[in-house]
C-alpha cells in the first residue's frame, strides 16, 4: 500500500507508511491518497476514521457502479478515470473511491490516476474569496479533474470516426467495417460508465447533502454540465457511427446490385446470340440460308448488329 498526504501549504505529497503516522492535530482540510491498498488496510481505515463497513467492502471490491452513498458523517462515492491513449483498442478504466468528511477526503484506487496530480494542483491554487475551503471543494477539484479527463479521449474517437468515414466512402472493406464495430463497443463501455456518473453529479445538485453545503452547489453544477457534454457526445457518435455502419450496407447493396445488373445484361446479350447459332447449329436439311454464297456474313452481321444494339440500350438504362 502507498498512503500519502498532501500538504497545500508546500504544494507537495508526503508519504508515510501507517495511519499511525498521520498527526492527530491538523487544521484545515486533509486529503489522504491509498493506491493499492489491501482488504485488511481498508478495513484499518475505516476503523481508523470510522467509515460505514457497507462503504469498505465496497471499496475493496473491483468493477463497482458509479455511485454515491450517504451515511451518518462521511459520503462514500465511487468514479472512473479515463485512460485512453488515443487507440481504438478498449478504454482503460481506472476505478477511484473517495470518503468524504467535513475535514477530510480519502482517495482509494488500485493505480495510478494521472487526474489525481491534476487535482492536487488545483487545488493548491484555490484561493476563493467567495466560499471557505472545505472538503466539498477538494472534492469538487478531483471530481473535476477526472471529468475533464474525459474530454481528449472523446476528441480522439471523434478524429478516428472522421478517419473511418473516409475510409468507408473510399471502398473501406471488412477491417474498416470491424473497426466501426470495436470503436462502438469502446462507446457503449464508456456510456455505462459515465452515464451513472451523470447521475451522481445530479444527485449532487438536487438532493441535501449537509456535508457538501450550498455554496458548493454552484460547482457541483457545472461538473455535471461537463459530464451532460461528454455523455452528448459520446451518444452523437454512436449515431453517427450506425450512420456508417448503415452507408456501408447501402453501398455493398448497390455495389452488389449493380453487379448483378450487369452480369444479367451480359447474359441476355449473350443468350440472344447463342439462340441464333443455335438455330443455324441445328442439322436439317433443307435451310435455304445454307445454301446462300452469303449466308455466314450475313448471320455474323446480324449478330454483331444485334449484340451491339443490346448494349447500347443497358447502357442507356445504365446497367453497364
Amino acid at each position: 500500500m502507498t498512503l500519502r498526504v498532501f500538504d497545500r501549504a508546500s504544494d507537495q505529497w508526503f508519504q508515510t507508511t501507517t495511519f499511525d503516522e498521520l498527526s492527530s492535530e491538523y487544521s484545515g482540510v486533509r486529503w489522504l491518497d491509498l493506491m493499492g491498498a489491501s482488504a485488511d488496510e481498508l478495513g484499518e481505515l475505516g476503523e481508523r476514521f470510522n467509515f460505514h463497513p457497507l462503504a469498505i467492502e465496497d471499496a475493496s471490491r473491483r468493477r463497482q457502479r458509479p455511485k454515491v452513498d450517504e451515511y451518518d458523517d462521511h459520503l462514500f462515492v465511487v468514479m472512473y478515470a479515463l485512460d485512453d491513449v488515443e487507440s481504438r483498442s478498449r478504454p482503460e478504466l481506472q476505478e477511484l473511491h473517495v470518503f468524504l468528511t467535513r475535514n477530510m477526503v480519502v482517495t482509494v484506487h488500485r493505480h495510478e490516476i494521472d487526474e489525481l496530480g491534476v487535482a492536487a494542483k488545483r487545488w493548491a491554487a484555490h484561493r476563493p474569496e467567495d466560499i471557505p475551503d472545505s472538503s466539498a471543494m477538494l472534492f469538487y477539484a478531483i471530481a473535476d479533474a477526472i471529468v475533464d479527463g474525459y474530454f481528449p479521449s472523446i476528441d480522439a474517437i471523434g478524429d478516428t470516426i472522421d478517419e473511418l468515414e473516409t475510409e468507408m466512402f473510399a471502398g473501406g472493406g471488412t477491417e474498416t467495417l470491424e473497426e466501426v464495430f470495436r470503436l462502438k463497443r469502446k462507446l457503449v463501455e464508456m456510456r455505462r460508465i459515465i452515464a451513472p456518473t451523470r447521475d451522481v453529479f445530479n444527485s449532487f445538485t438536487r438532493r441535501e447533502m449537509p456535508l457538501l453545503g450550498e455554496a458548493s452547489l454552484a460547482y457541483f453544477q457545472d461538473v455535471y454540465d461537463h459530464i451532460l457534454r461528454v455523455t452528448d457526445t459520446i451518444d452523437a457518435d454512436r449515431d453517427i457511427l450506425s450512420s456508417v455502419i448503415d452507408v456501408h450496407l447501402t453501398l455493398q447493396s448497390n455495389q452488389l446490385n449493380q453487379t448483378v445488373r450487369a452480369l444479367t445484361s451480359a447474359s441476355i446479350v449473350l443468350m440472344t446470340l447463342a439462340l441464333i447459332a443455335g438455330i443455324y447449329g441445328m442439322n436439317f436439311e433443307h435451310m435455304p440460308e445454307l445454301t446462300w454464297r452469303y449466308g455466314y456474313f450475313a448471320v455474323l452481321a446480324f449478330m454483331a448488329t444485334l449484340g451491339s444494339v443490346l448494349v447500347f440500350a443497358f447502357r442507356k438504362l445504365g446497367w453497364w
